[in-house]
């Protein structure tokens, strides 16, 4: 029997050390031979002991792993109607059974791009059931997925094949395309695409310093954009002024930051790695 999340088993009117006439006054009169939502089998009780007579339904919830309140509403249950078993209750019937349940799960958990809408037709063509894609949301819903949004990273699409490939071809085929391991460079669809286009690529280890002095013009870009009043109201406006921002950083800042990397490597040898002043 599932009880608020978990599964009662039949010991809650077993007569082994559990069973207690001053809980459960009358026994079952019969073995149930279905273990469905809402059954609760159980075996004929045997003779009460004198100390189980004393167990309190706060001892019993503990015993069996479930809460008090559990045990006290089936025990006005079973002092109701002398028994436990769920009664059939009023409404329509679920439109699909157990078994469509389960294909509706399967089918989500092993296509996880897959949308209520197409689950609904692999429905109909497996079991000729015809269900509203309402109802396979809920279906879903019951057993814990929800639909998300896939984030949009355009990385391939939209950097590494217009800007990335065109600028290591004017350079040569000697060319080293670098860069580290964030999750959306060394993803599998952007590794082939590099990889199918010829291009060398750097090894980059694990946890490495990051010495590229582009960084820091990154954080300029980043100011120089910040500072301006008003603020961007709209995408179309920080474009403008990203690109009026990037214009106007001095050459001689470039060169600064180049003209750095032979002190920025020679400190990130010295301390092994670890952080540096730059």
């Amino acid at each position: 029997m599932h009880v608020q999340g978990r599964c009662v088993e039949s010991e809650l009117l077993s007569p082994v050390r559990l069973y207690s006439p001053a809980i459960f006054r009358q026994p079952p009169s019969s073995h149930y031979a279905s273990q469905t939502k809402g059954d609760l089998p159980s075996t004929k009780p045997g003779p009460s002991h004198a100390e189980d007579d004393r167990v309190s339904k706060r001892e019993v919830g503990r015993r069996l792993g479930v809460s008090h309140s559990v045990v006290v509403r089936l025990h006005q249950k079973f002092q109701a109607s002398n028994s436990v078993l769920e009664r059939p209750r009023s409404g329509r019937p679920k439109k699909t059974t157990q078994r469509e349940d389960r294909f509706i799960r399967r089918q989500a958990l092993q296509q996880r791009g897959t949308t209520a809408n197409i689950i609904r037709g692999q429905l109909r063509v497996a079991t000729n059931t015809n269900v509203s894609t309402k109802t396979i949301r809920k279906r879903l819903h019951e057993v814990g997925l929800r639909s998300r949004r896939p984030a949009v990273r355009p990385l391939r699409d939209e950097i590494v094949a217009p800007l990335v490939l065109p600028a290591l071809h004017q350079i040569g085929v000697q060319a080293v395309f670098q860069d580290d391991n964030a999750t959306p460079h060394r993803a599998r669809l952007v590794n082939n695409f590099i990889q199918q286009a010829g291009v060398t690529r750097m090894n980059w280890p694990a946890c490495s310093p990051d010495f590229n002095p582009i960084e820091h013009l990154w954080d300029e870009l980043d100011r120089r954009v910040r500072n301006n009043h008003p603020p961007p109201r709209n995408l179309q406006q920080l474009l403008q002024f990203l690109q009026t921002e990037w214009q106007a950083i001095p050459q001689a800042f470039c060169r600064k930051l180049v003209n750095s990397m032979r002190n920025r490597t020679a400190e990130g040898i010295a301390k092994r790695g670890g952080h540096t002043h730059y």
